[in-house]
C-alpha cells in the first residue's frame, strides 16, 4: 500500500511541477519583473501573467489593446479612481501612451519564496526585464 501512495505521489509530481503557475504562457517564461508596491517595497519576480495572458488588455477612448508584456519595458500606474486606473505604459521601442485599465486588474508571477499576486490598484510601477540566456 505504501509502495502505491509513494508511486502516486512521484507521478503527481511530474504532472503538476510546483516551479512556475500553471498555464504560464512560453513567451514569458525569460521575462523578469520589478514590482513596486504603493509602500515603496520592491518585488523581484519572474514570468509575469495579467488575467492569466500574456498581454494587457487596455482602452485608449473606445478602443481595446491587447499589449504583449514582452513589448513593455515599464508601466506607471498614474492613478487609481475607483474601479479605474490610468497607466502608462512605456515599450521597449521608445514610445509610451496612456490607458485605462481596471483597478482591480489581476497579475501573477513566480518569486523565488512563492506565487506573487497583486492587483492593478497596489502599485505604484512595474519594471520588465528579459532574462539573458
Amino acid at each position: 500500500m505504501r509502495r502505491i501512495l509513494l508511486l502516486s505521489l512521484m507521478f503527481l509530481s511530474l504532472v503538476f511541477p510546483m516551479a512556475e503557475p500553471t498555464g504560464s504562457p512560453p513567451e514569458v517564461k525569460n521575462l523578469n519583473v520589478i514590482v513596486v508596491d504603493k509602500k515603496g517595497v520592491k518585488h523581484v519576480l519572474k514570468s509575469p501573467t495579467c488575467e492569466g495572458l500574456s498581454y494587457i488588455k487596455v482602452r485608449k477612448g473606445d478602443i481595446e489593446y491587447a499589449v504583449s508584456l514582452t513589448n513593455v519595458e515599464k508601466m506607471e500606474i498614474i492613478n487609481v479612481s475607483g474601479d479605474k486606473a490610468i497607466v502608462k505604459i512605456h515599450l521597449r521601442n521608445g514610445k509610451s501612451e496612456v490607458f485605462e485599465l481596471p483597478s482591480n486588474y489581476f497579475c501573477s508571477a513566480v518569486s523565488d519564496i512563492g506565487n506573487a499576486s497583486f492587483t492593478i490598484k497596489d502599485v505604484k510601477e512595474i519594471q520588465f526585464r528579459k532574462e539573458e540566456k
